[in-house]
């Protein structure tokens, strides 16, 4: 084996896409390599591997069989000191840094890459001439790989130079080839003085920063790769199914594999990526002014020990970001962006490039006053190519990382609200959103646990999720199984539990239904679902309180088109608001009517309610606007000499009944025929003010008032009132109990 003080052994990689003339190159190199008397040049060609391994060429077997045998002759090469030249196409960048730095060899090597500039239109003719033909769309894809003006072929991936070949221009590629290589010393010389003064560090190659800039990238989207909910599971599979197991760095590498290429996927330096970006600030909303650390350069295999900028036993380029000072100032601005994501002039004229250089001009490597050239030269070549900005997108708004979108008092804003979500509203979502929440606040040093809420919710649910069941779709995993459901549109099978609270109509035992969306209603939780009727395409919508049911099935074979699911939720939707509550009665021909986009059919099916105000009762039923639909409510207008004010746009249409009365105000609403017949909402708005309204249709419901009085005197007449509350006339009484509500 070569010493470690040997020059470095120049083996050389062919590029450019299929029939561009490769092969024909790399014989023609071959006898230049090696003098008279020396063992002659490897020649390493991927088709020739090929069929080796699987008897054709043709035969496009698994790659890492061919790249196994590839890397081991190259290896035994280089050990015996032969030049080698590797004739594939070489097409992406992650291809050629498998060879050039992510392989690690037995002695130095100087990379020289052949890039063949050979025409597109050129190719596909010398392809159609060619024995075992190459699809047309794969040499289209390839060519326009090498074209990528960030992506493209580059000394800074570890080549010690270049050379660019027209094949289309020489009649015999030997004198040009001897020229070339006659020319390498001088130009490699040139290539590295202008390196001489660069200050190198741990991620000064290519392969290295490239996989710390992903690995950002990708954390930036999914932080700690979790996937707890339903949406970025899905996403994360799509990328790696089943996910990966292992700790985050083992994790993060499967991912930047798939995605980048196998030669960004190494989980000790992705490690070692991590703790690095721990320590400088960007895992963490810690202080944003400390500088950003090189990394240690380390010492390359064939130094002794000693570092150098020699890394991997390769000898060749390096990005601009290989230069400590030009690293520090990128990574401060990104780490900049990361933090405030949204950052931009508040004063009128400024630029963005001149607010973001004096937003970080404090921290000592940032940029400097006057440079926003290379400022906007540096976002160009960082934030558009590796995916931190929209390539389309305009500069004033911003540059944006993935899930980074608020501030630490916003985010503190946002703790408030899923925390009373959790608690008092206790939806099972907000709670474990509530605790992976309070670990990243924490871990990003964002405290909120000391401040007291400005907003609140009186309501809280009467479930305590900590009390039922533990498989009822009020359990926290439970809800997530059912969240998924209706992301996925699945049919899932329900159980109701017998000996649950009732009412008349309630569905009872197995249900199968396509579930739509969970609502907090009143006092709990409560799942709305589509009945599955055989043979129909719409099925009764109705709804059930989660503690009630039971996940019994996912029915992983039924899904629908989600142009159907969204049709079932954009009636779900017209039930609602006409509805004013979450019961829909149990007629589907009603429903129907009543989610029609047409007016007129839901104005033949909608019923009247009329009822009359005492002053005291309608001064709070006019409050109430939206309590059910505006177009379908009417209010009384007011009565002459009366001073309280409304808006000229409320519904007050109705004439007032005499000024005498005991209940001048009329009110009209227009109903769904389910909601005046049997609605709790209904009833416990309506009855709740007892003497302070009058009925007046439909007749029905006055009975039913009146009867429910009846039955509660039935139980309650026999006790004799205080003398505190007898003082107190009903009206009175109904009255102080309202401005209490």
């Amino acid at each position: 084996m070569p010493s470690a003080t040997a020059a470095p052994l120049r083996c050389h990689l062919l590029i450019g896409p299929p029939a561009s003339g490769k092969t024909t190159l790399a014989r023609a190199l071959a006898p230049l390599l090696t003098a008279s008397g020396e063992p002659p040049a490897l020649l390493l060609s991927t088709d020739a591997i090929r069929a080796e391994v699987f008897g054709d060429a043709a035969v496009q077997g698994p790659w890492i069989d061919i790249q196994q045998r590839l890397q081991q002759r190259l290896i035994e090469a280089v050990a015996a000191g032969i030049p080698v030249i590797i004739d594939a196409t070489h097409a992406r960048r992650p291809w050629r840094l498998a060879i050039t730095q992510a392989l690690l060899l037995p002695a130095p090597v100087e990379w020289i890459g052949w890039w063949l500039y050979t025409p597109l239109p050129t190719c596909l003719e010398w392809n159609r001439q060619r024995e075992r033909q190459v699809p047309e769309a794969v040499i289209q894809e390839m060519a326009a790989a090498l074209a990528d003006p960030h992506f493209g072929p580059s000394r800074a991936e570890g080549f010690a130079a270049i050379c660019a070949v027209v094949p289309t221009h020489h009649d015999d590629l030997e004198p040009l080839l001897a020229a070339e290589l006659a020319a390498l010393d001088r130009r490699i010389r040139s290539a590295r003085a202008r390196e001489t003064h660069w200050q190198l560090h741990g991620y000064s190659r290519l392969l290295d920063l490239e996989r710390l800039l992903f690995l950002i990238r990708l954390l930036s989207r999914y932080p700690e790769l979790d996937a707890a909910d339903p949406i970025t599971r899905e996403q994360l599979e799509a990328i790696v199914s089943p996910l990966p197991s292992g700790d985050l760095a083992e994790r993060a590498a499967a991912f930047l594999g798939r995605l980048h290429g196998e030669c960004y996927g190494e989980a000790g330096a992705i490690r070692a990526d991590l703790a690095w970006l721990e320590a400088n600030g960007f895992c963490f909303c810690g202080d944003s002014l400390a500088p950003i650390r090189l990394a240690e350069l380390p010492a390359a295999p064939h130094s002794g020990g000693i570092q150098c900028g020699i890394q991997g036993g390769v000898h060749g380029g390096h990005p601009p970001m290989g230069d400590g000072p030009v690293f520090q100032r990128v990574m401060t601005l990104l780490r900049h962006f990361l933090q405030v994501p949204f950052d931009r002039p508040a004063e009128p004229g400024a630029t963005l490039h001149q607010h973001l250089i004096a937003a970080t001009e404090s921290i000592p490597g940032a940029y400097l006053p006057g440079e926003t050239a290379t400022l906007r030269k540096d976002l160009e070549k960082v934030l558009t190519p590796y995916g931190f900005r929209n390539r389309h997108d305009n500069v004033r708004h911003g540059y944006c990382l993935g899930t980074a979108v608020l501030s630490p008092p916003r985010l503190r804003e946002l703790h408030n609200v899923v925390r009373q979500a959790a608690g008092r509203l206790a939806d099972p979502a907000a709670q474990a959103l509530l605790a992976e929440l309070d670990e990243r606040l924490g871990w990003a040093g964002i405290s909120a646990d000391d401040l007291a809420p400005v907003r609140s919710y009186a309501r809280h649910a009467v479930v305590d999720t900590a009390l039922v069941r533990r498989d009822s779709l009020a359990v926290p995993r439970q809800a997530e199984a059912i969240e998924a459901a209706i992301v996925a549109h699945r049919r899932v099978l329900l159980e109701r539990y017998p000996g649950v609270g009732s009412f008349a109509g309630s569905a009872e035992g197995e249900l199968r239904v396509w579930p739509l969306q969970l609502i907090f209603h009143n006092v709990g939780w409560y799942l709305l679902y589509e009945d599955d009727q055989i043979g129909q395409e719409q099925g009764l919508i109705r709804s059930e309180r989660l503690d009630r049911l039971t996940l019994r099935r996912r029915e992983t074979g039924f899904r629908r088109s989600p142009e159907l699911h969204a049709a079932a939720l954009s009636r779900l939707e017209r039930l609602l608001h006409h509805s004013g509550g979450i019961y829909f009665g149990g007629d589907l021909e009603q429903q129907l009517a009543i989610a029609s986009p047409s007016a007129q059919r839901r104005s033949q099916l909608l019923a009247t309610l009329r009822f009359c105000c005492a002053p005291w009762a309608f001064a709070f039923i006019r409050e109430g606007l939206q309590r059910y639909p505006i177009e379908h409510t009417r209010f009384s207008q007011p009565l002459p000499g009366d001073r309280w004010w409304h808006h000229p746009n409320a519904p007050h249409v109705l004439q007032p009944g005499a000024a005498n009365s005991s209940h001048p105000y009329p009110v009209e609403l227009d109903l769904p025929p389910w909601t005046v017949a049997a609605d709790i909402d209904l009833r416990s708005w309506l009855f709740a003010f007892g003497g302070g309204i009058r009925l007046e249709s439909p007749d029905a419901l006055r009975q039913e008032l009146v009867q429910r009085c009846q039955e509660a005197i039935g139980a309650n007449g026999g006790r004799q009132p205080s003398s505190e509350a007898s003082s107190l006339s009903p009206g009175s009484r109904s009255a102080n109990r309202m401005r209490r509500d």
